[in-house]
């Protein structure tokens, strides 16, 4: 049952991001990023590490996928057509994703990976994690921050009529 469950999450994430990367609409592509970022929350769950997967689902799912929705609502991208695929275009990326594809499995093929000791209980308790944001990663912390008040400015320059014309 328990491994069921996980293909199911596995499942999510190739679909959302299959969606993500095939759709010509950007509203499904926005959509399918968020069922690929579901799927890892559920992911992260089933590794054990329920705050982890929380935060997933509030930080990315909750906030980065409707902040581009919103941005998106508000700009001229949801009103023009999606670009037309071409035998050119289409070929070009089916081998740039077969190079990349078969290079991965030649590195991860070729790599050695020592298993890694259990981590303690208590790693991924709440007050540890608190207490590694605010002592150790707080430079990280606050990065972020900044690059999600970059993006919310960002989203109300595009979504800014053009005021130029109005002058005259």
């Amino acid at each position: 049952m328990e491994l069921g469950v996980q293909y199911l999450f596995v499942a999510l994430v190739l679909v959302g991001g299959g969606m993500a990367a095939l759709s010509r609409h950007v509203l499904y592509n926005i959509v399918g990023l968020g069922i690929s970022l579901f799927g890892m929350a559920g992911l992260f769950l089933q590794l054990g590490s329920p705050f982890v997967a929380a935060m997933q689902l509030l930080i990315y799912l909750g906030g980065i996928t409707v902040a581009i929705v919103f941005a998106m609502m508000l700009s001229i991208a949801m009103t023009l057509d999606p670009p037309t695929r071409t035998p050119v275009k289409t070929g070009f990326a089916a081998v740039a994703a077969l190079t990349f594809g078969v290079g991965l499995h030649g590195l991860i093929g070729t790599a050695s990976f020592a298993a890694a000791p259990p981590a303690p209980t208590d790693a991924w308790a709440v007050a540890h994690i608190g207490s590694a944001l605010l002592e150790r990663y707080n430079l990280v912390f606050e990065t972020l921050s900044v690059v999600l008040l970059l993006a919310i400015i960002g989203a109300i320059l595009i979504a800014r009529p053009d005021r130029r014309g109005d002058a005259a």
